[in-house]
């Protein structure tokens, strides 16, 4: 399966081609029901992503300073025997809550990836296990919807069903567009672009939600575009449920056998009229009105709102999307945003009751709501805001180890500087990873990660599918499975008898056994995967006794008791981001211009494969999307570079001008710093001044309740010279 968008978990089917050991050549494999031979351009850029001047090939032991990017080559029993030593002397000293483990996206949610590395880090007898995307990413809204209108995932779009489709500020299926559809049922979010070009040429009609024009709604594809400003989604949602209750469009059946709280939402909603919205949201107000009234009375409507809203003020937003969509009667219905189960829970126990309640309470970040109300501090594990503000500070303790297993904060995260200060901080970390980052600069020892198509792959479920993969090549140098290094270093540990001593195999079949099946059965035909037999639930629609089953009086929560019981507020109340141009209005004369960034695009995956010739051929520098009305105004052209500044940091990057933007709108894309050696371009600075976007927002400009940091905030431009850029790591013999 496909690295592209991840290396974890469920992907589109890969066929690769190899001569005198050495990958050459890929193609989509057509018997695979994800992508039925298709590929992206991150697909297809597999053998530049293997075979890529710029991957770690050995195991590497710091020499230098902590950043300086100095390092020398040892064998892998020097470095695993190391690890092992220093974590045990940590653990023995201290306790093993002074042990952390971070993980980042590119090894993908709850797979077998994320399973194996809580259960390690729990087998150790730490509860901070650490991930960057509860805190900006897929964890927060989920919490809302959940609490609101149930289920155990998120309510996505049947695309193959709708009439009315509209696209909340998503890539439109920049991420994966060669696939037909979500990669996992249980974890993901996916504009599923084949699916929806499919809908409208049979009538369906696509609205999109967004400050830019997505490639996706191009050439009249479109029936609407709303170029809302960027932050205000929620007040556009408010206003759209004001229309639909004071209109009496609701589904009237629904509401009344399986909502609560009615009467208290439809008083509530009554400030936020449209009149009112299209004065923050710069919507006008009949096309809020169209909208409200198109979506409420479409039988099949569903909306694909965006996993990673990244607002401060993500509670109204959030609920008010789970309140739309289920006044409407479009909550699991065809066409409607559906619960889509798999007919299997691939698992491996992740050891959750290794840890006491003692222990569990010494998690970092365990004394917030949010932590207590998704299970609790050994399920939700370490708040990485809280991680970082630990090793700065010491408050309530500073962690001593880190193991960061192909996670790259320094570029991905907010506040780079003080991710680097932490990654300082600490005595002790590794970090494992395909290629040198930012990140890696600060590791003690860094171990080089193996591609998908250099050793046995995991297994993973979509649906009732099966698949894996198959090693086609030997790995570059001595790089390693993830997965095999974790089990190594267990055993090295002394965990050998909770980690199949070592026995990859036994690993996958233990994952495998509640679908029945072995990685020897799956293996027989690994180019087709195996079907399992669909379950009655899957394709049951209106599971409404089941999905609301843990709500109050199993009904949604308009009025949401389980928030007002948690102190949270039981309703959807419009606030705004704190850097817009209502809330901060005294900025507006310094800093003009709305930031934001966009999520994914079709070269790149967040902070991945710039590196990789034939993609940064597609996009060669840092950009950042400008109108050109307003590059005009500040006396730039396309190609130009630029600083932006905000209240709390600068950037650079190249513009990009842009028609299909708001003209009061500048567009970054986060994640660069990579450097292409096969093109002569070179690395650039991830802290303030270089390239990162992520410098420059406010690191304590969060929701509340999750934790989720904005990605809004006001800038200043300017023309400038290129950024200075910096050395790649050093390898010191």
């Amino acid at each position: 399966m496909c690295h592209g968008c991840f290396y974890g978990g469920y992907s589109c089917g890969i066929l690769a081609h190899v001569k005198d050991g050495r990958l050459v050549r890929v193609e989509g494999n057509p018997d695979h029901p994800l992508n039925r031979g298709r590929l992206c351009a991150k697909g297809l850029a597999a053998v530049k992503w293997v075979h890529n001047p710029h991957r770690l090939k050995y195991p590497l032991v710091r020499v230098g300073e902590k950043g300086e990017g100095k390092f020398r080559r040892v064998n892998w029993d020097v470095a695993l025997d190391t690890i092992a030593e220093r974590l045990s002397g940590i653990k023995n000293e201290l306790g093993p809550e002074y042990i952390l483990f971070i993980k980042g996206q590119a090894s993908g949610w709850f797979n077998l990836y994320h399973q194996l590395f809580v259960r390690f880090i729990h087998a150790l007898g730490s509860p901070n296990f650490s991930w960057w995307g509860p805190s900006v990413c897929f964890i927060p809204q989920l919490f809302y919807q959940a609490c609101t209108i149930g289920g155990d995932r998120y309510a996505t779009a049947d695309y193959e069903n709708a009439d009315f489709i509209i696209e909340w500020f998503t890539g439109g299926g920049t991420g994966g567009p060669a696939r037909g559809g979500a990669e996992s049922a249980n974890v993901n979010l996916r504009t599923v672009p084949i699916q929806i070009l499919d809908r409208l040429e049979q009538g369906a009609k696509l609205v999109l939600i967004n400050p830019q024009l997505i490639p996706l709604g191009a050439n009249g594809r479109a029936h609407r575009w709303l170029p809302v400003r960027p932050g205000t989604d929620a007040a556009l949602a408010l206003s759209m449920i004001n229309v639909i209750i004071n209109e009496d469009l609701y589904d009237t059946g629904f509401v009344s056998e399986w909502c609560f709280g009615f009467d208290q939402l439809k008083g509530h909603v009554q400030q936020y009229t449209p009149e009112w919205a299209e004065r923050i949201t710069d919507i006008p107000r009949q096309e809020i009105k169209w909208l409200a009234r198109k979506y409420a009375t479409t039988k099949r409507a569903c909306i694909r709102f965006t996993e990673a809203p990244q607002k401060k003020d993500l509670g109204s937003f959030a609920k008010a999307i789970a309140i739309l969509i289920a006044i409407t009667g479009h909550l699991d219905r065809p066409g409607g945003n559906v619960f889509f189960h798999q007919t299997a829970d691939l698992h491996i126990d992740t050891f959750e009751n290794k840890i006491s309640e003692e222990m569990a309470n010494r998690a970092i970040g365990a004394e917030r709501v949010f932590s207590r109300m998704m299970g609790g501090p050994a399920m939700v594990g370490a708040d990485f805001f809280s991680v970082i503000n630990a090793l700065n500070t010491g408050r309530p303790y500073k962690p001593r180890a880190a193991l960061i297993f192909c996670s790259n904060p320094i570029s991905t995260a907010r506040n780079p500087a003080g991710i680097a200060q932490a990654l300082k901080n600490l005595e002790f970390s590794v970090v494992v990873d395909v290629v040198p980052t930012p990140t890696s600069r600060y590791a003690d020892i860094i171990l080089p990660a193996a591609t998908k198509y250099e050793h046995e792959g995991d297994v993973a479920l979509r649906l009732n599918h099966l698949a894996t993969c198959n090693k086609v090549i030997e790995p570059v140098g001595e790089a390693r499975s993830e997965l095999q290094v974790l089990l190594d270093l267990a055993v090295r540990l002394g965990m050998g008898e909770d980690f199949w001593q070592g026995d990859y195999h036994a690993m996958l079949n233990e994952y495998l056994a509640p679908a029945g099946v072995s990685i020897e059965e799956i293996k027989k035909d690994s180019l087709k995967g195996k079907y399992l037999a669909e379950t009655e639930f899957m394709t049951r629609r209106e599971r409404y006794s089941d999905l609301f089953a843990n709500l109050p009086d199993k009904k949604v929560q308009l009025y949401n008791l389980i928030f007002e019981q948690n102190g949270i507020d039981p309703l959807p109340t419009y606030v705004g981001e704190p850097d817009d141009p209502i809330n901060a209005a005294d900025l507006n004369g310094k800093y003009p211009l709305i930031f934001t960034d966009e999520h994914s695009d079709y070269p790149n995956h967040h902070s991945w494969m710039r590196s990789v010739t034939w993609l940064r051929e597609i996009r060669k520098d840092p950009y950042v999307k400008i109108n050109p009305i307003t590059a005009e105004k500040y006396g730039v052209s396309h190609g130009d570079w630029i600083e932006l500044e905000s209240p709390h940091g600068r950037m650079k990057a190249v513009a990009w001008l842009f028609e299909g933007l708001r003209p009061d709108t500048i567009m970054g894309h986060h994640g660069w710093w990579e450097g292409c050696n096969e093109l002569d371009l070179p690395e650039y600075p991830a802290l303030d001044g270089g390239v990162n976007p992520n410098t420059l927002y406010h690191w304590e400009q969060r929701d509340p309740i999750t934790g989720d940091i904005t990605k809004n905030t006001l800038v200043r431009i300017r023309k400038s010279a290129p950024p200075e850029t910096a050395g790649p790591i050093q390898e010191v013999i």
